[in-house]
């Protein structure tokens, strides 16, 4: 429910008559939720501001993604239907559309983001490599370091480093704190 929320389907809605009393009053919230998304005209920021039910330009769509994506780095990426259902597509059309723009897959593309960023932090900052891992969205540093390893052809710890400064230092202690 909570998700069909978040994608706008804000027509679903949750039978109340079941014989558990707590399920049947959360669902009666999460309708009544819905019931004022609705009336308010809440309209998801990644789909187009115009009807969900027009047609999307393919190119228009992918570029969406993509700022979805790139705004999501840290984050888990979601399956490609949770993708399409969030842009008002289907999961062939966008793997499909994503791949003709970009030659390469969603889930590539995100990776490969993510190494990028990883890359940017470790050059230009002094933060250690295990909290640049996670601000890449790596939920542990060996999958990291494999990763990274295959897409730059050395590891982390070989790339050159902006010598430390207190900057530096500071969001080094605030990001493990």
């Amino acid at each position: 429910m909570l998700f069909e929320i978040i994608n706008g389907n804000l027509g679903y809605r949750i039978a109340v008559d079941t014989d558990d009393y707590q399920f049947n009053e959360l669902a009666g919230l999460l309708n009544e939720l819905a019931a004022k998304i609705q009336n308010a005209e809440y309209l998801n920021p990644y789909l187009s501001t115009e009807k969900i039910k027009e047609a999307i330009e393919p190119t228009v769509l992918i570029q969406k993604v993509q700022d979805y994506i790139l705004n999501h780095l840290e984050e888990d990426l979601p399956s490609t239907k949770e993708l399409a259902q969030m842009f008002g597509t289907n999961d062939f059309t966008l793997k499909q559309s994503f791949r003709d723009l970009f030659e390469t897959s969603i889930y590539q593309f995100y990776n490969d983001e993510r190494l990028k960023k990883a890359r940017l932090l470790i050059e230009q900052t002094a933060i250690p490599l295990g909290n640049i891992a996670l601000l890449a969205g790596f939920n542990n540093y060996s999958n990291f370091f494999k990763a990274f390893k295959k897409k730059f052809n050395q590891s982390p710890s070989d790339i050159a480093r902006q010598p430390s400064n207190d900057l530096n230092s500071d969001l080094d202690s605030n990001i493990v704190n």
